[in-house]
């Protein structure tokens, strides 16, 4: 797995990988028991397909744009973006507010009003920054009540007037260990998964039925080879092992582009609403889960000189790369040679 990449399997080996694209990033599914990557590969396109739906800012019938284009009420919505936002309103929380998910108009304000692929083919006018509400994010309301039926929860969601949601912070992370964990529960079996370079394993289950993950089951239960690099296309640059977890990369160096001929990154400061001053232009972050990862080493990018503090007090591991390349480690980070 590399992140960005994916761990190849030599050929004849036991494991099955396959890559593809959704949620306008690349996936990439390996899983312990070739047999077992069919299902493993269609329950991961439906369960991001329903991410998409539920969460994506740039689809006009998904439920994330009904909620923000009706700021200020309630609105019915999937299960899942409650637990999406509930997982985003948690980020922000232990961040004290610095891995924001009321960045929509602050976001769309920068350019990034549409897909990726959209923004970066073009110029615009110099943007207008759009400094996030103080402490919105703490005033957006959930409900999720189980039905007395067991039918589908009754799921609502109310965003603050003014505000826009996006989920771009932690959304990727959130579907990843939502992967990684359903395949392994559903199948039986250890996977690893990467959206992007978010980096999410799924330990298997034993065969006795019961619900709780050992990392000795077998085949591809521990450890899985990961390869980083600061960008998709890019070589690798470090290679790590993951026995359980996640692992995610943060960097300034991917989602560029220009406003005004001027060069904008969707890193944003909540309190400016303008892209961060690059410290660390590469974080990457290993943790319990991957949005545990994912929310750690983007705060670490927006901290800059006072980030590695901030990882050791979560008591993660961390390489970060400042503008010149020179490396930083932080806890028990561990590299293989690549």
């Amino acid at each position: 797995m590399q992140s960005p990449g994916t761990t190849r399997p030599a050929s004849g080996s036991p494991y099955g990988a396959a890559d593809w694209r959704a949620l306008g990033t690349y996936v990439q599914i390996v899983v312990a028991g070739s047999e077992r990557l069919d299902a493993a590969r269609e329950l991961a396109v439906r369960l991001l397909d329903d991410v998409d739906r539920a969460c994506s800012r740039f689809r006009e019938d998904s439920d994330l744009v009904r909620a923000n284009a009706a700021a200020g009420r309630w609105v019915t919505v999937d299960p899942l973006l409650v637990t999406a936002v509930r997982t985003a309103v948690d980020a922000a929380r232990r961040t004290f507010g610095l891995v924001d998910p009321t960045l929509g108009k602050s976001l769309a304000a920068a350019g990034y009003d549409r897909t990726f692929e959209a923004v970066r083919l073009g110029d615009g006018p110099a943007a207008v920054p759009v400094p996030a509400l103080p402490g919105a994010w703490a005033r957006i309301e959930t409900r999720l009540e189980r039905s007395p039926s067991g039918g589908t929860p009754d799921a609502a969601i109310r965003v603050p007037e003014g505000v826009a949601l996006d989920l771009g912070a932690t959304g990727k992370a959130f579907a990843s260990d939502l992967v990684a964990s359903s395949v392994s529960r559903t199948l039986r079996t250890g996977c690893v998964v990467s959206l992007g370079g978010d980096v999410a394993v799924g330990l298997p289950l034993p065969p006795d039925g019961s619900d709780s993950p050992r990392e000795d089951a077998g085949p591809g239960s521990v450890p899985w080879p990961v390869l980083i690099s600061e960008r998709p296309d890019d070589p690798p640059v470090a290679s790590v092992r993951l026995r359980e977890g996640g692992l995610a990369t943060s960097t300034v160096l991917a989602r560029r582009w220009e406003r005004g001929g001027h060069p904008v990154h969707h890193l944003l400061d909540p309190t400016t609403g303008r892209s961060v001053t690059v410290t660390w232009r590469t974080v990457s972050v290993r943790a319990a889960t991957c949005v545990a990862a994912n929310t750690a080493s983007t705060a670490a990018v927006l901290l800059g000189a006072a980030a590695p503090r901030f990882l050791e007090r979560e008591g993660v591991a961390a390489r970060l790369v400042d503008e010149s390349g020179e490396v930083t480690h932080v806890g028990d980070w561990r590299e293989d040679e690549c």
